[in-house]
């Protein structure tokens, strides 16, 4: 049987080189700061009115928003002093009112009926011309209804007041919609621009641009519901038609051609803008810069000492509302990605191919149900990620390099699951495919679904797979496949026809050639097949993601380092082994182990591949052996005796079953205590052993570990594991709960055992107690 071989150098001093701190540390500091900031500026009535006088009301909401999306909850002390504030705040004002509006239904209490009245006063603060046509707003109410100079600021946050009434659930007729898509489409110019006055011949501004493009975002979203029609044959008419299209298109083309982080004198008011549009579109980039990294990078930059944001320019010059703006930046943009919808077609793109995108709200819907379903009321955000546009960062449209590939893993493994779907066949380039297979390699999961039930796609989608994993084939779910009991319970039949592509612990890919986004996209709850469609889309994501919520956007996947190949063994070094048992191909597992004791202990890794046979003399260097599995095997008597006298002589197997899988342990159990040790029983390993001890591990082992012992959610849990001594020493450390599969990160609702970052440390402690390497350790990789 062939091993792996990871070569540990022995003596070592521990890695002392500084490290940049990581994007995602930055701003989480700098949202911390920045919060920190805005309580120290509130007043003694609780609000934040003190910068300067007018629009009373409107600091305090802006505070209040910031603060909330930040994290801070509604019942704080400063948040709830701002809200019995904020809640006597009757203002003549449009920002005011909408901006009021904005943050009790943010604080998500009691407000429903200040909430209603504030509709009531926009909705009447509406201004149209001699000829009834609908203007837009303008400061505030307008004498009689006549005509008065309307501006596409005011404008833009009285939509935001209305759409976020919508959401706390105030009912607004599909007319009040309506003619705000339409205002915005006749407010538009020919090259995608908006003005401050709409209907001036002033210079464009991206501010107004872009306050236009949420505008159009916004109204079409709500006039979605009846938008396409699914017939009863199964098809769907207007899949992929939308009105405000061309008009949408047009303002992103605008906005990335016009795109700059910093727009004086109004950076942080330009900034909540464009976070808006990112957030509405689910774009992760505009052409191909990467519009949250960017300001991100330059809002930590930026930030004062006393931890606001200000500029000396007349827009930016209070630090009260740049903070604010500037936090509804950092964490709206912050939210975890729980899905990624990946862009494909022609390379270099055309922005007019969107098959990629037939239902543009498809994952708008589902995300926000299957969270709520799954984990509760976490923030979740799904986006539309470009493969090819992260890969090659410079513009050139160049090869990328290495280092490029391996940064575009990582963005990509930040959101758990990557969605594909189309009409016609997916094209991809081979940058895209080759970063694809990365992705399922380094543990992300594929959804795929024929848009319309298309056989085009499924003929193309199908020819894909089989091109990335020749060796794999794509195979109906059987009725006791997990996926169909991971959340719901769900029967499949005819109509319902789940494909998948096994990896080694779970499925790695399953494929709809049913249509499912349609049903996403009319959001129809209330109907039999269109319930079914939210709730097989639930079970997808809870098999995926094994209920572990994504981590912050912009938090890294680490990969695996790179390691120098070894034509022979020096002296010195520390040799462990992989058992590779058949069909059990956990190719990252070991490295991925040992990288984590050398980043943790500061150990040189050497990593070897060669071919030994258990029987092999030289088994006897190798004192850590790994093995892993799903079910039965066997090792002939020689092989036996070779692995028993190396046990006996200093080594240690350490073993796990695959997804706890119970046909291994029982063959396991079985073959270590009749024919390894026979006579010998695994034992539970005391609590209180060395090997669990902080001595040996480092205070980071206080940490709870995460286990999932049946199926649902992780837990915290103590470490388990039995094993078998020989002269009062471990010789063989057992988990019955799975290890290998989460090193190689992957996860599933139904696999019992740990999840990766548990399964490094309980693993690393078997790695240890062989070395005997007590010692302060540095800071765990992230």
């Amino acid at each position: 049987m062939s091993r792996l071989l990871i070569l540990l150098l022995l003596p070592s001093t521990l890695f002392a080189q500084p490290k940049n701190e990581p994007l995602v540390d930055q701003v989480k500091s700098s949202i911390d700061r920045g919060v920190q900031f805005l309580r120290t500026k509130q007043i003694a009535s609780g609000s934040w009115e003190a910068e300067e006088a007018g629009y009373d009301g409107g600091r305090t909401s802006l505070a209040l928003l910031a603060l909330l999306n930040s994290g801070v909850p509604v019942n704080d002390p400063a948040v709830a002093k701002g809200l019995v504030y904020l809640r006597n705040v009757n203002s003549d004002r449009t920002y005011v009112r909408a901006l009021q509006t904005m943050a009790l239904a943010e604080a998500k209490a009691d407000d429903k009926k200040q909430i209603l009245a504030n509709v009531e006063w926009l909705l009447a603060a509406r201004v149209y011309d001699e000829n009834k046509k609908f203007l837009g707003w303008t400061y505030g109410k307008v004498p009689g209804g006549g005509f008065r100079s309307t501006d596409n600021s005011n404008t833009q946050y009285a939509v935001l007041g209305l759409w976020s009434a919508k959401q706390a659930g105030i009912a607004l007729s599909e007319d009040v919609w309506r003619e705000i898509r339409d205002y915005y489409l006749r407010s538009q110019f020919d090259d995608g621009a908006h003005r401050y006055q709409p209907f001036s011949k002033d210079d464009p501004q991206m501010t107004m641009t872009v306050a236009g493009l949420c505008g159009l975002l916004i109204a079409g979203l709500e006039l979605n519901e009846r938008r396409e029609i699914l017939q009863p044959d199964g098809t769907t008419r207007n899949c992929g038609v939308y009105l405000e299209n061309p008009a949408v298109q047009k303002a992103l083309a605008w906005v990335t051609k016009h795109y700059n982080v910093e727009s004086s004198p109004q950076t942080f008011y330009h900034l909540y803008g464009l976070e808006r549009v990112g957030r509405l579109s689910g774009l992760r980039f505009f052409g191909p810069y990467d519009w949250y990294r960017e300001g991100c990078a330059y809002l930590v930059r930026q930030q004062k000492a006393n931890g606001s944001w200000k500029h000396p320019a007349a827009w930016d010059q209070w630090p009260i509302v740049s903070t604010s703006f500037a936090l509804l930046f950092l964490s709206k943009g912050r939210t975890p990605v729980l899905v990624s919808k990946a862009v494909h077609g022609t390379w270099p793109r055309r922005e007019i191919e969107t098959d990629w995108n037939n239902d543009r709200n498809d994952l708008r819907n589902l995300v926000p149900f299957a969270g709520k379903q799954l984990f509760g009321n976490a923030p979740l955000a799904w986006q539309n990620f470009d493969i090819m546009r992260a890969a090659t960062p410079r513009g050139d449209n160049s090869n990328p390099t290495e280092d490029d590939l391996a940064d575009t893993t990582a963005e990509m493994l930040q959101s758990p699951i990557f969605y594909i779907t189309g009409h016609e066949a997916p094209r991809f380039t081979g940058v895209e495919k080759r970063l694809l297979q990365r992705y399922v390699e380094n543990g992300g999961f594929i959804v795929a679904e024929a848009c319309c039930g298309s056989p085009r796609f499924d003929k193309g989608f199908k020819a894909l797979v089989e091109e990335l994993w020749p060796d794999q084939e794509l195979k109906a779910l059987d009725a006791y496949h997990p996926v169909w009991t991971s959340f719901y319970a769900i029967k499949p039949h005819p109509g319902i026809n789940l494909q998948g592509l096994s990896g080694n612990c779970k499925t790695i890919l399953i494929y709809s050639p049913q249509d499912l986004s349609c049903r996403w996209e009319s959001n129809k709850l209330s109907d039999g097949a269109g319930m079914q469609a939210f709730q097989i889309g639930t079970n997808l994501i809870a098999y995926a993601t094994g209920l572990e919520l994504p981590k912050p956007r912009l938090t890294k996947e680490k990969l695996d380092g790179k390691r120098q190949e070894l034509s022979k063994t020096p002296a010195g070094y520390f040799k462990a082994a992989q058992i590779k048992l058949p069909g059990e191909p956990l190719a990252k597992a070991m490295p991925r182990l040992m990288d984590f004791v050398s980043t943790t202990k500061g150990l040189s890794v050497v990593l070897k591949a060669d071919s030994l046979k258990v029987s092999d003399p030289g088994l006897v260097d190798y004192k850590f052996i790994y093995m892993h599995g799903k079910g039965g095997f066997q090792f002939d008597d020689e092989a036996l005796e070779k692995l028993k006298f190396n046990l006996q002589t200093g080594g240690l197997l350490f073993a796990d079953a695959a997804c706890g899988q119970e046909a291994f342990d029982k063959a396991f159990r079985s073959w270590v205590q009749t024919q390894l040790f026979p006579g010998s029983k695994l034992e539970a390993v005391p609590a209180n052993d060395r090997l669990f001890s902080d001595g040996l591990n480092g205070a980071e082992w206080k940490k709870k570990l995460r286990l999932r012992k049946v199926a649902g959610p992780m837990q915290d849990a103590e470490p388990f594991l039995e094993g078998i001594r020989h002269e009062d020493r471990w010789v063989v450390l057992y988990s019955k709960y799975d290890v290998g599969c989460a090193l190689e990160g992957n996860k599933s609702s139904d696999c019992r055992g740990y999840d990766r970052e548990s399964a490094l440390r309980v693993a690393r402690s078997a790695v240890l107690y062989v070395l005997d390497l007590p010692g302060k350790e540095t800071s765990a990789p992230k």
